[in-house]
Formats: structure tokens, C-alpha cells, sequence
């Protein structure tokens, strides 16, 4: 019985990567519903004005687009370091991917109206889920298969961990006090993004399983 534990942990990692991945993509798709009402609320010959009246619910799509897969990317490698699923790593799962869920609401109401209340919100939400992923990110490198390889590189990955969270707060306080500021401050992310792709990356394919 003692045998089929390492089995059993095996495929519980890997239903919770399953889970994960279907909330992920039911959630990116989720987002484009907005832009599907609103062009279906326009007659043909209004589409470009349409487009131009309504960009920033192009912009909200975009970049929740884009932050939702920056976080399933920085979730797939974080779980690429262990065989087995932590019992913190799972509860901390489970808050992700509630928040994910929860992110198409916060875009749609940001597309519609980029003000001092949505913005915190919606980018608030953000935030809490670089937290989370900084977080799942520490105690998977904790628990790694790879002890040597996570001890040579900690120092600079910690700073990369939490350096999203610190831009997603900062664009947050802005956002709260000029909507369009907060907004334009998620630019920094593509800086961080870039650091962190230079940066240590995932243990060599075929050095962690899931089974």
C-alpha cells in the first residue's frame, strides 16, 4: 500500500495542473465576451467609430490577456519544480485560481469605465494574484526535487518572485488616485517580464515528473 503513495501523489499533481489549465483557458475566454456585445450592439457601417469609442475595452482585454498568461506561465514553472503536491502549495492553488475566475468581472468593469473605484479593483486583483504566484513559487522552490540547483539561484530569483507584486501595488496606489496613471504603469511589467526571461530559468526538461 506504502508503494502506491508515490503514484497517488503523482496523480493528484496532476489533476490539479488539469484543473488548472481548464480554469486558465474557460477565464482567457471569458474576457472577449464584453468586446462580443459590444460589436453585436453596432451596425456594420459604425464598426471602425465603434472600435475608436470603445478601445479601452480593447485594452482592458489585451492586457488581462496577457497578465493571465504571464501567471499561468510563472504557475507552470513554479510546478515544474516538484513531483508532488505540497498540501500549502494546494490551498494556495485553489485561492488562484479563484481569483483568476473572478478576473473577467473586473475587466469588463474597467473596459467600461477606467475610473478611481474600478481600476484599484481591477488591478487589485492582479496584485493579489502575483502574491499568490510569488508565494506558490517560494514553496514549490521549498519543496523541489532539485534542492542544489533552487539554492544556487534563490538570491536573484526572490527579487524576480517579488518584483511583480511590488509594480501590480504601486499601479494600484496610483490607480486610486488617477485611473489612466495606474493603467499606463503596467507597462513596467514588460521590464520585469523581460528580467525574469533573461533570468535563472525552469529546471532542464526531464529532470522533474508529474507521475
Amino acid at each position: 500500500m506504502a508503494s502506491d503513495r508515490p503514484t497517488l501523489r503523482g496523480r493528484l499533481l496532476e489533476r490539479t495542473i488539469t484543473l488548472t489549465d481548464a480554469v486558465v483557458a474557460i477565464a482567457m475566454t471569458l474576457l472577449v465576451l464584453p468586446l462580443v456585445d459590444q460589436v453585436a450592439a453596432l451596425e456594420s457601417g459604425d464598426l471602425a467609430a465603434g472600435f475608436a469609442d470603445e478601445w479601452h475595452l480593447f485594452v482592458s482585454f489585451v492586457i488581462s490577456f496577457l497578465v493571465i498568461h504571464v501567471f499561468w506561465s510563472a504557475h507552470e514553472d513554479a510546478f515544474s519544480w516538484i513531483d508532488e503536491l505540497h498540501p500549502r502549495l494546494r490551498s494556495l492553488n485553489m485561492w488562484w485560481l479563484l481569483l483568476i475566475a473572478f478576473l473577467p468581472f473586473p475587466t469588463a468593469r474597467v473596459g467600461k469605465d477606467a475610473t478611481t473605484a474600478t481600476v484599484p479593483l481591477y488591478i487589485g486583483t492582479m496584485f493579489v494574484l502575483s502574491v499568490l504566484t510569488a508565494w506558490m513559487s517560494v514553496v514549490a522552490e521549498r519543496s523541489s526535487i532539485q534542492p542544489d540547483v533552487v539554492a544556487g539561484r534563490t538570491a536573484r530569483r526572490t527579487v524576480l518572485t517579488w518584483s511583480t507584486p511590488a509594480v501590480f501595488a504601486l499601479c494600484t496606489a496610483v490607480g486610486a488616485v488617477n485611473a489612466e496613471a495606474g493603467l499606463l504603469g503596467l507597462l513596467l511589467l514588460i521590464v520585469v517580464r523581460v528580467v525574469e526571461v533573461v533570468g535563472p530559468g525552469r529546471p532542464a526538461e526531464g529532470t522533474a515528473t508529474s507521475s
